[in-house]
């Protein structure tokens, strides 16, 4: 048995979004399925400084350290790793951003190990092989340095049959110890959980991370199992509404339909929805008619341009044609819809950006969030932008996309428009939309929330958004 103790680094972006880590939670379960023993601190929800972290990890004295980041905290996972070497204990890096520059991370982290791509069988036999210091580096699935010299070895294959892993450990990334509310998003009833019911997506869109993360392979869990973990989060946890993660929960619709149907039979009394984005031209009256009973109240389509030509270019493969009757159908069903829009997409100009304003304000949309687009590490776009740039110099705290500022300006020679400042201003001040977003804050209204403090913080966006130049 070996003692692993889990850390996340904080979280450095303006609008902090500390999801309980399923990555963790997975890992953590399944190490402890076979007899290993895991903690479990999350910077991103502890008010502490990196100090006290490390005093809590030395009083446990684990016989490894792991440490996971995307790219927007890799510079907080640096200095985490740097703190925590003092204690001589090897430390484990993995994630989607250490999965793309292992070499890297291993080198300005100091660590030991990088984990690279899905994590739990390579961790499981990582810690299963930890004393025979010769084996354990022989696993598929991992890399590091010896000798300064950077060794990868083959990958590891996906996980075919995801109902073998056991269900996150909810204990150590207990739901009720995270915020209520993620960026732009509450929900109808509290507490909240957010369910993986699938892993990957089979789309090849050049700026998202997760496609190449997950080999481009869907992979879905059972109906039985996804609901049964629902029931235990209910039971466990008291949670009354469930947040779907996946990045394609309606990839294979038969199995959106078959959850349902599931929920239904077992009479379960809560609400869902879907805020990480729904393909919504493949959606029908068939599927939204059976979400809408079983409880799924809200979700969101993210078409992140408004210009056909950008959408093809960065191979969305979406056709903007479709879009418009599909959220006609999903509105005359009384869902509530979220739009994403993405800014400095490949090709971008002043007529996209145009487009996309203008789609955002056609659309029947309850509310938008408006993101300015990154080349994120893992992605095809950031393999053609890194190509001319030295990795090690490039400011990993850059990518994110939320922006509170505007970070862009697009002129055609007569006009300029500055985003995301000019598109929020331009889809949030017309009386219809103030009414939709008066609706939003009321329908999602809950006993913990007063109906001044609502009132004051709606004026404040409003009022920002006034004063915005």
């Amino acid at each position: 048995m070996t003692i692993i103790v889990f850390l996340r680094p904080k979280i450095n972006i303006p609008e902090p979004m500390p999801y309980p880590h399923h990555g963790i939670g997975y890992m953590a379960s399944f190490l402890r399925k076979h007899g290993h023993e895991v903690h479990y601190i999350d910077c991103a929800i502890l008010d502490k400084p990196y100090s006290y972290v490390v005093e809590q990890v030395k009083q446990l004295n684990p016989d490894v350290i792991g440490i996971t980041a995307v790219t927007t905290y890799y510079t907080e996972m640096k200095k985490l790793a740097r703190m925590l070497h003092k204690l001589k204990i090897p430390i484990i890096l993995g994630g989607v951003h250490v999965s793309r520059l292992p070499e890297l991370s291993l080198r300005e982290c100091g660590a030991d190990f990088a984990v690279v791509g899905e994590g739990e069988l390579t961790i499981l036999e990582l810690m299963n092989l930890w004393e025979d210091k010769k084996k354990r580096k022989t696993i598929d699935g991992i890399a590091y340095i010896e000798n300064d010299q950077f060794i990868r070895n083959s990958p590891r294959e996906l996980i075919e049959d995801l109902d073998m892993l056991p269900f996150p450990a909810w204990d150590l990334i207990n739901p009720q110890k995270y915020p209520t509310k993620y960026y732009l998003f509450k929900a109808k009833r509290y507490p909240i959980a957010v369910v993986f019911t699938a892993r990957g997506c089979p789309h090849t869109c050049s700026f998202c991370a997760s496609t190449n993360f997950w080999q481009q392979q869907f992979r879905k869990r059972s109906p039985k199992n996804v609901v049964d973990e629902i029931e235990y989060l209910m039971n466990e946890f008291g949670v009354r509404e469930i947040q779907i993660g996946d990045d394609y929960f309606n990839c294979d619709r038969n199995h959106v339909i078959e959850i349902c149907r599931e929920i239904l039979k077992r009479k379960l009394d809560l609400t869902l929805q879907c805020p990480n984005g729904l393909r919504i031209e493949t959606m029908d009256k068939e599927l939204l008619t059976i979400m809408r009973k079983t409880g799924f109240y809200a979700f969101t389509i993210a078409i992140e341009s408004g210009s056909q030509r950008i959408l093809n270019k960065i191979t969305k493969k979406l056709n903007l044609k479709k879009v418009y009757e599909k959220i006609k159908l999903a509105k005359s069903l009384g869902f509530f819809l979220m739009g994403y829009l993405m800014f400095g997409l490949p090709g971008e100009n002043y007529e996209s950006v145009r487009r996309s304003i203008e789609i955002s304000k056609h659309l029947p949309y309850d509310v938008v969030a408006l993101f300015i687009a990154k080349p994120l590490p893992m992605s095809n776009w950031f393999d053609e932008w890194v190509q001319d740039r030295d990795e090690s110099e490039v400011d990993y705290d850059w990518f994110h996309f939320i922006e509170i500022e505007s970070r862009l300006k697009y002129t055609n020679g007569k006009h300029t428009v500055k985003v995301p400042v000019d598109a929020y201003r331009e889809f949030f001040l017309r009386p219809i939309q103030m009414m939709r977003y008066i609706k939003y804050w009321v329908y999602t209204f809950h006993f913990s929330q007063s109906v001044i403090a609502v009132t004051r913080r709606l004026i404040r966006q409003l009022l920002n958004l006034f004063n915005r130049k």
